[in-house]
């Protein structure tokens, strides 16, 4: 067993157990130095603390010290379906999300084999839905991480679009090249993302974007929206299967 290895585990089972190092330190009647030392591999805990670090984190001084096999891939995911599968209804996105961001960090950092430039967070309970930008492209793939959003490409597999495909990419980014689209777009967004049952009316979006209700008129005509009339009166929403654009173009704009 590698000391490395043994003061990794240290630092995580202590932040998984929400200790910080002087907690740890008075536990165990050491110096706040002593357990610094221990996670940056400068040295390793005296034998005799083993048992004592092992009670503390509630595990065995084989897991401890890492002599505990490393589940499978295979196990992690029938063990993430099992938790999603006993989740109360509406929790599966945020779930998914913290998932996500700790997937983002692990991929950046090479599975932590890399210092990260990035205030570390326990994803399973801080405040992670608002992020600046952090994006890491290699040869195996990429992740990138903004405000809200989070996404992952394989570098395995891409498949580079068809004439067709193109010619449907240039027409779409030509429709969000126009200011007024783009108004639009998120105004209506911000009018109705958090219910799916929320409608906004043309006067709504147009105050929300500052345009003219003939401006929000002329670009509603041409974005694919669900419309329910109400009092003889128009109120729109994004159609399902375009929602996710505003987020998506958010990686385009600059902090």
């Amino acid at each position: 067993m590698s000391a490395i290895r043994i003061n990794e585990q240290i630092a995580f089972l202590r932040k998984q157990k929400g200790l910080t190092q002087e907690a740890l330190a008075n536990a165990l009647g050491v110096t706040n130095q002593s357990v610094s030392k221990w996670e940056s591999a400068q040295c390793c805990p005296d034998i005799q603390l083993l048992p004592a670090l092992a009670e503390l984190f509630e595990v065995t001084v084989d897991e401890l010290m890492g002599y505990k096999a490393a589940e499978g891939l295979g196990d992690i995911c029938l063990k993430v379906k099992n938790y999603f599968s006993a989740l109360p209804e509406k929790k599966a996105f945020e779930s998914a999300y913290r998932i996500a961001a700790l997937l983002h960090e692990a991929a950046s950092s090479d599975g932590y084999k890399k210092t990260l430039p990035w205030e570390e967070k326990d994803y399973s309970a801080d405040q992670v839905s608002s992020w600046g930008l952090s994006v890491c492209s290699e040869p195996e793939g990429c992740t990138g991480r903004k405000n809200n959003s989070i996404f992952f490409s394989l570098g395995e597999g891409y498949v580079a679009p068809n004439g067709a495909q193109l010619r449907e990419l240039m027409l779409t980014l030509q429709q969000f090249s126009d200011l007024n689209t783009l108004r639009v777009l998120y105004s209506l967004y911000g009018l109705t993302y958090s219910d799916p049952d929320s409608y906004a009316s043309s006067d709504e979006i147009a105050e929300a974007s500052y345009l003219k209700a003939g401006e929000v008129e002329a670009v509603l005509r041409d974005l694919p929206l669900t419309v329910r009339e109400e009092n003889g009166r128009c109120r729109y929403r994004f159609d399902g299967s375009f929602s996710h654009i505003p987020c998506l173009l958010s990686f385009f704009y600059k902090l």
